[in-house]
């Protein structure tokens, strides 16, 4: 309701359309009436399993316009997130196993300059650097493996650095508890000591930072998406909202919601399967 009320519509004055043909239009999709009963009409149809149909492209369904970008969302989300945890981790284990070397020293600094980049002002940088300076990767679109480094690589850094930081707090605690002692007097390498013992006692804080990770990821996409010309979920978001075509906007809105239900209920009852204590909670 608050999106219709907002001023301009998709057949604005911006629209070269004769006034009885826009009037007409607007009647027939419904966008003269009350908003309570458009509310209610709306509601109605997704009881039906009906989401509706655009009002830029009146031959596509809503449903299709998801079905179109969700493969291309997909991929950039699940590569991203495999590049987040691979990095994350790889960053925190090597300065827990050298505190004190160039890694460990220099690590509080580098993750903290990798936090601190938007995602805004680090894709163009990207772009600038590989596609235009250096002429080393394509800088739009996903039509082969090299189109996905740049939107990867945007969509991941700063990700990663939080996770890092935060698994390497977890593993520094864990290397002062008792059981870390024990395991070094029995002759295990440290290696071996903070990849057996250290990394299982300090996955908990991952896992429970799992959740906004993954709603960070979604939610950037939107930007990475209309930056490298990916025709997924948030590229169709961002054109419905430049039209005004309420029913993808509402479509969208109400797939990434249920998605992120269903994302935070799995992260919940995984915590719940590795952390007994959470089980015998109410």
């Amino acid at each position: 309701m608050l999106l219709r009320a907002l001023p301009g519509g998709p057949f604005d004055e911006e629209s070269p359309l004769h006034p009885a043909v826009r009037e007409r239009l607007q009647g027939s999709w419904d966008l003269q009436g009350h908003l309570f009963g458009q509310f209610f009409s709306y509601v109605g149809g997704l009881f039906r399993g009906d989401l509706g149909w655009s009002l830029v492209d009146a031959q596509r369904s809503v449903a299709s316009v998801i079905a179109a970008g969700f493969r291309q969302t997909i991929w950039l989300n699940s590569l991203s997130l495999v590049f987040i945890f691979a990095l994350g981790f790889f960053m925190a284990l090597m300065a827990a196993r050298r505190p004190h070397g160039w890694w460990g020293s220099s690590f509080e600094t580098v993750s903290l300059a990798m936090v601190s980049l938007p995602s805004l002002f680090l894709g163009p940088l990207l772009v600038w650097l590989f596609a235009f300076h250096w002429d080393l990767l394509p800088a739009a679109f996903l039509d082969t493996p090299a189109h996905f480094v740049l939107p990867v690589l945007t969509l991941s850094l700063r990700p990663a650095a939080s996770l890092a930081r935060l698994l390497a707090v977890s593993l520094r605690e864990a290397e002062a508890t008792d059981y870390m002692r024990t395991a070094r007097a029995k002759g295990l390498s440290a290696w071996h000591a903070l990849t057996k013992h250290a990394l299982r006692n300090s996955l908990m804080p991952v896992l429970g930072y799992a959740g906004p990770l993954i709603f960070d990821v979604l939610s950037g996409s939107f930007l990475v998406e209309v930056l490298f010309s990916v025709p997924g979920l948030g590229m169709a978001f961002v054109d419905a909202m430049g039209g005004r075509d309420y029913p993808v906007i509402l479509g969208l809105t109400l797939f990434y919601g249920v998605c992120l239900v269903l994302i935070s209920a799995g992260i919940d009852l995984l915590m719940k399967a590795a952390d007994p204590r959470l089980r015998e909670m109410p």
